[in-house]
């Protein structure tokens, strides 16, 4: 083996010797309409790579055709036709938002979510500008026929993308929603390498690949690799940290330790509309089916938690002045089941109201055992930035707290709990907090009613696979809407209900064990997403003019 290995060495710098010079001049990439073209079509293959479309493996060169049209572009060809592939890309892969327009009335406010929507897109665009540029560069740089330097392109470009994606996650509260690494939340094998670095690493060897794919093609478009002996180092190179993963992750999943604890639990979920949801008339039936799944539930031997989804009753549960709901809950936990009530909550302070997105875990007793606050509020649903310029521009009147930090919730003879309420569980640094503060396995609750029908729902359950391998950690899923079911620690999806179909499902977890050995990313968190963010950075001042010219200079001083 290796002696075959220094054959082809040897094969290849000859051949190095012998192949024509690298020149981009073939006739089709003079056409001016490629760059664009290869900019929407990347646009579109990143979109179609994610749940609403689930051509998951179109990722790996889904890339490809923007770094074609970009490599010999100036700066700013490459950062325009960046920011346009990303429009396209999230403007398709976000089009669920556009069901806001029919939550809100009148003509004014559906235009401004319309806008919203564009906005967002855009936004999340810029940050595809960073990677655009340093393929720009880079490959006039460094990307040709040596191989050497074709590794350090793929390398720079790879740690650009991936910092720049975890700022996207964290800058201005953070809007982490499709990574790139999440399209292959389906494939568990291939996703176990996040447990060391999160979703950050599964981004980086598929934006590997993807230059790899480059290189070569870029290659055979310069004539470069006309001579009989074809080398593919740099496609073999791209390919190896995919190959690698999925030899990890296979080892994992057959020798995985087996868990014996268990907590059984309920899901309900009510399938509620949102627009029930707003109307005062459709109280009494949205608590009459809570109550008619709920007592089905106890039905069910052995269950050991109830858990309703987000804000799932239509008032407060711990109002002052109106107990219809506590009442209700308080009647169905003395058939001897806990229940775990997504609701609004409130506290007054100096006769100050503050409003919270809040999870209470109610005893057989009709006492609170334990609440959570949600922490990670979601901008224009439950607060309004610059609210004396944004607020007339939407319809929420008024602002929610942020909670305090991570709540353990104890379970009476099983293991404690921690909940991540509506999009909270796309944010990693919360169910990795969780974990540390205790917490042997997670429930998110949440509503997803807001954009139905549409692909959001299987992309939100998409991002929750990898809080569970990230931690190794279970988690259950209870959605007013759906997609409810289970995640085991490994990644795996147990789908328990239909969306948009009520009713009542039972699932079955085993709790991370106690003692239990915490993942790297658990005891360190996003450090390979930071060092991304560094080395980009680094990456980006080496390939900036003003360090070109300085380089230039010198080399003509001496």
């Amino acid at each position: 083996m290796i002696g075959s290995f220094k054959e082809m060495d040897k094969k290849r710098k000859a051949y190095d010797k012998e192949r024509p010079a690298f020149k981009l001049d073939h006739p089709v990439l003079k056409s001016p309409l490629l760059p664009v073209i290869g900019s929407i079509l990347s646009g579109v293959l990143l979109a179609l790579s994610f749940p609403g479309y689930g051509n998951a493996t179109l990722i790996y060169v889904a890339l490809v055709p923007l770094m074609l049209a970009i490599q010999s572009a100036s700066v700013k060809k490459a950062a325009w036709l960046g920011l346009l592939s990303g429009f396209v890309f999230f403007m398709m892969s976000l089009s669920w938002l556009r069901h806001l327009t029919g939550r809100v009335e009148g003509v004014g406010l559906q235009l401004s979510a319309l806008l919203g929507f564009a906005v967002l897109a855009l936004y999340c665009a810029l940050y595809v500008i960073p990677f655009s540029i340093a393929v720009s560069v880079g490959a006039k740089k460094w990307a040709g026929n040596n191989l050497r330097k074709n590794i350090r392109f793929m390398f720079a470009v790879t740690a650009v993308w991936v910092g720049s994606e975890y700022l996207r996650g964290v800058l201005f509260t953070g809007f982490p929603w499709n990574s790139l690494g999440v399209s292959q939340y389906a494939n568990p094998a291939i996703i176990q390498v996040a447990k060391w670095g999160g979703v950050s690493v599964v981004s980086a060897y598929i934006v590997w690949m993807n230059a790899g794919v480059f290189i070569t093609f870029r290659q055979y478009i310069s004539g470069s690799r006309s001579h009989k002996y074809k080398p593919h180092i740099e496609l073999m190179v791209g390919v190896l940290p995919v190959a690698l993963s999925v030899a990890h992750g296979m080892n994992i999943l057959l020798n995985r330790p087996r868990f014996y604890e268990a907590v059984k639990v309920a899901l309900v979920q009510p399938n509620i509309e949102q627009a029930a949801k707003w109307d005062d008339a459709m109280d009494q039936d949205i608590r009459d089916r809570l109550e008619e799944l709920t007592s089905a539930a106890e039905r069910i031997e052995g269950i050991d938690l109830i858990i309703w989804p987000e804000t799932a009753i239509p008032d407060f549960l711990r109002s002052t002045y109106d107990r219809t709901s506590y009442e209700m809950v308080d009647k169905l936990v003395e058939k001897g089941t806990p229940i775990l009530v997504g609701t609004m909550d409130y506290t007054i302070n100096e006769g100050r109201r503050t409003y919270f997105n809040s999870s209470i875990l109610v005893g057989t007793n009709g006492a609170e055992i334990a609440k959570y606050d949600k922490q990670h509020l979601v901008p224009f649903g439950e607060y309004v930035p610059f609210p004396g310029l944004m607020r007339k521009f939407t319809p929420i009147d008024i602002d929610f707290g942020h909670g305090a930090g991570s709540t353990v919730l104890p379970l009476p003879g099983k293991a404690p709990f921690s909940v991540l309420i509506c999009f909270e569980d796309i944010v990693a640094p919360l169910a990795r907090n969780a974990t540390l503060a205790g917490a042997r396995w997670l429930v998110n609750q949440t509503n997803d009613a807001w954009f139905d029908p549409s692909a959001q729902s299987e992309q939100h359950i998409a991002h929750a696979v990898f809080r569970c391998i990230e931690n190794r950690i279970p988690m259950v899923r209870c959605c007013n809407t759906g997609v409810s079911g289970a995640i085991d620690a490994y990644g795996n999806i147990d789908r328990k209900l239909k969306p948009r179909k009520a009713g009542l499902a039972v699932a079955a977890i085993s709790p991370r064990p106690e003692g239990m050995e915490q993942t790297f990313y658990t005891r360190k968190g996003n450090l390979f997403a930071k060092g991304a963010v560094i080395i980009g950075i680094g990456v980006m001042v080496v390939l900036s003019p003003n360090s070109l010219k300085r380089r230039r200079k010198k080399k003509t001083d001496i």
